[in-house]
């Protein structure tokens, strides 16, 4: 009888995942949750509202090469990581949030997030947490930087 009630549980949860509304992550559960954003013991962090997949990188300072870098090789459940546009950061900024106005889901102890937009062969775009602003910085310069890698949700 047990091991019939276990089938069903197992059942129920793989229906679920196929046909409900929610996404399932193979070999990760949920962790925690922040509002709209849910952790994965994974290292993901899912935005509900707007089906981004995040994760935080090294917390070091970080140039935007080596950001880049990064996330080109990174694999966490799967490829399709990218760098974050400067918009997709500015979605993030929530004042007053954390200790760097974006939930604290995404751990990170800089206030620079480097995105994907570039300026010629030495400028590259990032966003200010402390201050809420979009900025230009040098590419090979790293201090109080950090890198984030975003992915739509898989279907």
């Amino acid at each position: 009888m047990a091991h019939m009630k276990r089938n069903l549980h197992l059942n129920l949860i793989l229906f679920i995942c196929l046909f409900g509304t929610s996404i399932c992550f193979a070999g990760s559960g949920e962790s925690s949750a922040d509002g709209n954003y849910v952790a994965y013991d994974n290292g993901i962090v899912r935005d509900k509202s707007t089906g981004l997949e995040w994760v935080s990188g090294p917390d070091k300072d970080t140039t935007w090469i080596e950001a880049n870098s990064w996330v080109q090789g990174l694999n966490t459940d799967g490829s399709g990581w990218r760098l974050p546009t400067i918009d997709e950061l500015e979605g993030l900024y929530i004042k007053g949030s954390g200790d760097r106005n974006m939930t604290p889901l995404l751990k990170t102890s800089g206030w620079w997030i480097w995105a994907s937009e570039q300026k010629g062969d030495s400028g590259a775009r990032s966003f200010h947490f402390n201050r809420g602003r979009k900025c230009w910085g040098y590419k090979d310069k790293g201090d109080n930087s950090r890198a984030f890698a975003v992915r739509a949700v898989k279907d």
